[in-house]
């Protein structure tokens, strides 16, 4: 028996990590269970028994050594990675007597994972902001408009991130 899948498009942004689990988690109770994360905004859904599981989003780009600590400490704790899409990590875990598990302990070790995605924004932000540079040195041509039109796209999209990142933390502080 072939066994049925879908692939689904659905936009979410990094500050909305939350609305992106809760939606995983309505396609689980649909019988849609993620087997894995694709290209930015394209996820891949195996048909199932519908379940009540909860999904948990984390951004980790530690070392190769550190990851593999962080993975088996997830795997003791009961979740199961289902994926990756570059630096996020996608769990997901059973409900435990109709609750729903808790990834994070506490507001801060949620603030925590939007520092490290932060972090890796500014430690970006030169690298993409050479780029433009470099490319307002070439001869103007139809090409560098193009690229340089998807440069300025791209540092907006930063920008925008790097403020709702600093709100989406200050929101978790502050409690």
């Amino acid at each position: 028996m072939e066994r049925k899948t879908v692939t689904k498009f659905r936009w979410f942004w990094a500050w909305n990590d939350e609305k992106e689990e809760r939606w995983l988690e309505e396609m689980a109770r649909q019988g849609w269970h993620l087997e894995r994360p694709g290209f930015p905004g394209f996820y891949h859904f195996a048909a199932g028994e519908p379940r009540e599981v909860a999904y948990c989003l984390d951004f980790r780009s530690d070392s190769l050594t550190k990851l593999a600590e962080y993975r088996q400490i997830c795997r003791d704790a009961g979740w199961e990675e289902v994926g990756r899409m570059g630096s996020w990590h996608y769990f997901r875990k059973g409900f435990a007597d109709g609750r729903l598990p808790e990834f994070f302990s506490d507001r801060a070790s949620r603030a925590q994972k939007y520092q490290r995605l932060l972090l890796f924004l500014v430690i970006m932000l030169p690298l993409v902001l050479n780029g433009v540079r470099l490319l307002l040195r070439r001869e103007p041509t139809a090409l560098r408009d193009v690229l340089g039109g998807l440069y300025g796209l791209v540092l907006l999209g930063m920008a925008v991130a790097i403020i709702r990142l600093i709100m989406r933390i200050r929101e978790l502080k502050k409690g």
